[in-house]
C-alpha cells in the first residue's frame, strides 16, 4: 500500500485515519522505512521509534502518578475539611444544649424563689394563727375564771382566818392559809369538806376549773 496515494479530495491515508493508534502505525512504519516513500507527501508528520514510545510512556506514567497524588491530596484535604465541619457542628450543638440547660436552670431558680417566699409566708401565717388561737383561749379562760369568781361571790374565806381573801390562783395569800387546808388549783376556793377533781398533781373544785386551769397551763 502506498502511503502517498490520495483520494479525489487530495487526502492521504494518514489524513483519513482518525484513530491515534492507526496514525502511530503509520509513524512506526515511517521510522522503519524512511527512504522508501515520500513521507512529506504522505502527510505523516514524524517517525515514531521504540525509544520515543518508551520516553512517552515514562512521561505519561509520571504524569499519571502526579495526577493520582494530586487526587489523593485533594481527597485528604476534603476529608479534613469535612471532619472540621463536623467538629464545628458538634461544638455548636453542644453550646446550644448548654445554653438551653443554663436558661432552664435560671428559670427554675427564678421559680423556686417565689415558692420559698410563699412557703415562708405560709409558715408565718401558721405561727400567727397559732398565736391568735392561744390569745383567744387565754381570754376565754380569763372570762371563765371571772365568771367563777362572780358565782363564788368574788372572795373566798380561808379557814382559820377572819378575813376574806381574793380568789386569785397562785397568789401568796392562797399559799399562806392554815396548815392542812386544801384549795382549788384554779380559783383558790377551799376544798374542805368537798371531794376534789384531780388532774396530775392538781386539785379542783369543779370540772370547769379543771378545764380552765388546763388551758392556762397549755397557753402558758
Amino acid at each position: 500500500m502506498d502511503p502517498c496515494i490520495k483520494d479525489e479530495r487530495g487526502r492521504t491515508p494518514y489524513m483519513l485515519a482518525h484513530d491515534k493508534e492507526v496514525r502511530n502505525t503509520f509513524r512506526r512504519f515511517m521510522a522503519s522505512n524512511l527512504e522508501k516513500w515520500d513521507w512529506h507527501t504522505a502527510k505523516v508528520p514524524s517517525a515514531l521509534t521504540k525509544e520515543m514510545e518508551e520516553s512517552q510512556a515514562a512521561k505519561q506514567a509520571e504524569k499519571d502518578a502526579k495526577k493520582k497524588a494530586r487526587a489523593k491530596e485533594l481527597k485528604k484535604l476534603r476529608k479534613a475539611k469535612e471532619k472540621k465541619a463536623q467538629a464545628e457542628a458538634a461544638k455548636n450543638a453542644s453550646k446550644t444544649v448548654e445554653n438551653q440547660v443554663n436558661a432552664s436552670t435560671s428559670y427554675q431558680k427564678g421559680q423556686s424563689q417565689p415558692n420559698s417566699g410563699l412557703k415562708l409566708s405560709k409558715e408565718e401565717a401558721l405561727r400567727r394563727a397559732q398565736a391568735e388561737e392561744r390569745e383567744k383561749r387565754a381570754a376565754a379562760a380569763e372570762r371563765r375564771l371571772a365568771a367563777l369568781k362572780i358565782q363564788g361571790g368574788g372572795a373566798t374565806t380561808i379557814p382559820g382566818t377572819s378575813e376574806a381573801k381574793s380568789a386569785v390562783p397562785g397568789t401568796s395569800e392562797a399559799k399562806s392559809g392554815a396548815a392542812g387546808d386544801i384549795y382549788c388549783s384554779c380559783c383558790n376556793t377551799s376544798l374542805a369538806g368537798k371531794v376534789p377533781f384531780h388532774r396530775y398533781n392538781y386539785k379542783y373544785c369543779s370540772t370547769s376549773c379543771m378545764h380552765v386551769h388546763r388551758e392556762i397551763l397549755e397557753d402558758g
